[in-house]
């Protein structure tokens, strides 16, 4: 294990940072540190340090009608548009917080009137424009842009994390679309047969060449693969409709072939994870947690600052007139300047308090990075295993098929010829539908552990 700081294009972001801490109080923002393996415990290319994680690694499964649903989701899935619109928010919060740099420059219009026996009526007019400029002694303002920029990064990061997590989920329910439709396939062909071989069996039973037994477990056959077909039906159409809400569409039946499953277009080539430090620069949701470390940090110099003192200058003047046409004649202007220094001294602990909610809450965010990094090596780990494993088991599984379909037709042979019974018939053929059925849930499985490791690794943007 070793010591590994993050290098990611944040440090482009912590020099304007630094631009800010030159008169600051309060803790200066650190890079967190964490400790990272040298190489993936599943990845057998580790020590190439690289990876084929490209822009829009969803192509990377040869496959049109996916790489058109995920393009789609991209343009108008809802939870997009509200990161989307979360980073306009930021940045705008980011141009408010700059702004309170300069002075606030209004104007003030009043009249007034006061009424003694001895003077009778006294009328004032005045036209006043006035500035106040806080000067930043302390750097809370500073601070206060720097936690903004921060926050608005952390947005940015979370908008990709969002644009990941969808794309991932829309190959998922698609994967899981293709072996619903191949296993509504398998069952809706395997009645028909088994159909046909009931009507058989009926025939034989009529003639006195088969008995009722043999029947009744033809029937039976059939009655399980024709439970199968509602079911599979019904899977099919839930996951239609979980593909139209990431799509943000309207529910619709998609046109999908499930037979593709069994070809190997769809399996990507193998993925180079790359070593483990490289996630720090591509993982969004460890960037995001990054940025928020950062916010917390300068939440702390703002509340250290607010224990300070703080310099207000004000200055106003303009048009002073006992009557409101004076207020046109004769120029009578009039101005006042002042300063102000507003010390903090007794709250009954109040600023102190504050100071220590924001220490806390910047040890959480440091916290919250190093769990996040902890948990991404998990993820990265979990998807390299899966398809190695899910790559062996489709290989055994593909040996399987073969071997029961033999079996199954050289039983159907035996018991047209008289030398075994039904039940042999009846076993070889409930084999051959759970391998089946079981193949496309293993394929499809293994197209989702691919799309775990790409999001894993952080997908690329």
């Amino acid at each position: 294990m070793k010591k590994v700081r993050n290098r990611h294009s944040g440090a482009a972001v912590m020099a304007a940072v630094l631009w800010f801490t030159g008169c600051a109080v309060g803790p200066t923002f650190k890079s967190p540190e964490v400790a990272l393996p040298s190489a993936y415990l599943y990845d057998s290319v580790a020590s190439r340090g690289d990876t084929v994680v490209n822009l829009a690694w969803w192509e990377n499964f040869g496959d049109p009608m996916l790489t058109g649903l995920i393009e789609q989701a991209l343009d108008s899935n809802r939870n997009l548009a509200v990161a989307a619109s979360r980073i306009e928010q930021a940045r705008l919060q980011l141009k408010s917080a700059r702004a309170e740099f300069g002075p606030a420059v209004g104007l003030g219009i009043r009249g007034e009137g006061t009424y003694t026996d001895r003077t009778g009526i006294v009328q004032q007019y005045a036209v006043e424009p006035n500035i106040t400029w806080e000067i930043d002694l302390f750097g809370k303002l500073r601070r206060t842009a720097e936690s903004a920029r921060a926050r608005m990064l952390a947005t940015e990061q979370n908008y990709r994390s969002v644009m990941l997590s969808l794309a991932a989920e829309v190959a998922t329910s698609y994967f899981d679309l293709l072996q619903y439709d191949m296993s509504l396939r398998i069952a809706r062909e395997t009645y028909g047969l088994r159909r046909a071989s009931q009507d058989i069996i009926d025939s034989l039973v009529y003639y006195g060449m088969s008995s009722a037994v043999d029947l009744e477990q033809a029937r039976s056959l059939t009655a399980t693969a024709a439970a199968a077909i509602p079911q599979y039906e019904r899977a099919k159409a839930q996951t239609e409709m979980a593909l139209c809400a990431l799509l943000g569409q309207n529910p619709h039946p998609f046109e999908v072939d499930g037979t593709r499953l069994f070809t190997s277009v769809l399996l990507p080539a193998e993925v180079p994870a790359g070593l483990p430090a490289s996630l720090l620069d591509r993982r969004p949701d460890i960037r995001q947690a990054y940025y928020e470390v950062a916010s917390a940090t300068a939440e702390v110099g703002v509340a250290v600052a607010n224990r300070y003192p703080s310099l207000t200058l004000t200055g106003e003047g303009g048009l002073l007139s006992s009557t409101l046409k004076g207020l046109f004649r004769g120029n009578p202007f009039g101005w006042s300047a002042s300063l102000s220094v507003a010390e903090p001294l007794f709250a009954w602990g109040k600023n102190k308090r504050a100071e220590e909610i924001a220490r806390e809450e910047n040890r959480q965010a440091v916290l919250n990075y190093e769990q996040t990094v902890i948990t991404a090596l998990g993820e990265v780990e979990s998807a390299l295993a899966g398809v190695a494993t899910y790559r062996a088991q489709a290989e055994r599984y593909r040996e399987l098929l073969r071997a029961t379909r033999a079996t199954q037709v050289l039983t159907q042979e035996l018991y047209r010829n008289g030398s075994n019974t039904y039940l042999d018939v009846l076993d070889a053929e409930r084999e051959l539908f759970s391998t089946q059925i079981g193949f496309s849930e293993v394929l499809s499985a293994q197209l989702a552990e691919y799309v775990s490791l790409y999001k894993a690794l952080g997908g690329g943007w």
